[in-house]
């Protein structure tokens, strides 16, 4: 109820809004405003641990060695990246272990991304589509849905003229791309696209194949090897019956100092899901540190009814 009531918010309040230039603008927008408000973004800078001090995080150390401290450290790695691998396993908290024991990494998906001739759309297509073909129990099936989105709908400057950008994505798990020679790896990503670009002609698109001029393949190793994805998952998902979003974890953790944001933390996953959590963890760490008032006491008591909760999962 909690992400419906968001994403309807978000869909019916003030109407949809698409950035200019495409949704890349976004991250470069927020990377611009944390340089002007005096941060600085290191990129290529891998981490590799966080660094604990008597119990408390100090610091993250990178793959080259290089060392940096500060007051508090936010990670917004899976929950099974920040505890299993920037901390290490022998030193997980009990809360966290709980946690890997009561919930599991969603799927990945295999996405798609195809510049096509612009006559192969209809006049009036839409932005967005979901295809569902005819048997309700392949929806959450491995491949089964599709999802659809036409961003030059909205914004024909993001492709060259008489064309369209189609990105497509489905459902994928790991584990069905794992093991394979190159040669066969990318043999199976040629072999599945073309299978989700047939039923999309065959739905929605007719000549979709023949139309395309550019196209890019990206399996749930993709997503793992570039985004740093454990496994690709986005989020976890209960193992047995769901207790509701309350018990999934906050920004605070077991360890002084390291907080956590994203879709592995309340509400879960989604954009606007995930940016919600930014903003609780932005105000959490604020007061934390004294930049914003706060009341120990609410908080205290606050934090423990959550991680009472959090035993409910």
């Amino acid at each position: 109820m909690i992400n419906a009531s968001m994403v309807l918010c978000d869909r019916h309040f003030g109407g949809i809004n698409y950035p200019v230039g495409g949704v890349g603008g976004i991250a470069v927008s927020l990377a611009n405003g944390l340089v002007e408000k005096g941060s600085a973004i290191r990129y290529k800078a891998n981490v590799t641990n966080v660094i604990l001090e008597n119990g408390k995080a100090v610091g993250v150390r990178l793959s080259n060695g290089k060392e940096l401290f500060a007051r508090t450290v936010i990670s917004n790695a899976t929950r099974w990246d920040t505890f299993g691998k920037l901390v290490k396993a022998e030193e997980l908290p009990e809360e966290e272990k709980n946690f890997q024991k009561n919930y599991v990494k969603a799927p990945s998906f295999l996405s798609i991304h195809l510049g096509v001739k612009a006559s192969v759309l209809p006049a009036g297509t839409d932005c967005h589509h979901f295809v569902l073909e005819d048997d309700w129990s392949n929806l959450e099936k491995p491949y089964g849905s599709i999802f659809l989105s036409i961003p030059t709908v909205l914004d024909p400057s993001l492709a060259p003229e008489g064309h369209h950008i189609l990105h497509i994505f489905t459902t994928a798990g790991i584990e069905d791309w794992e093991g394979l020679p190159r040669k066969d790896y990318e043999q199976k990503k040629e072999l599945v696209a073309n299978e989700i670009i047939r039923r999309l002609e065959n739905k929605l698109f007719p000549g979709l194949q023949d139309s395309i001029v550019l196209k890019e393949v990206g399996s749930p190793k993709t997503h793992r090897r570039f985004l740093a994805r454990n496994d690709g998952t986005y989020g976890p998902m209960p193992r047995g019956k769901p207790k509701g979003l309350l018990a999934m974890p906050f920004n605070t953790t077991s360890i002084d100092g390291l907080y956590c944001v994203g879709d592995s933390c309340f509400p879960g996953q989604g954009v606007i899901a995930v940016a919600f959590s930014g903003v609780m963890c932005a105000h959490r760490v604020a007061a934390d540190i004294d930049l914003e008032q706060r009341s120990p006491i609410l908080d205290t008591g606050l934090l423990g009814v959550l991680r009472w909760l959090r035993t409910l999962a």
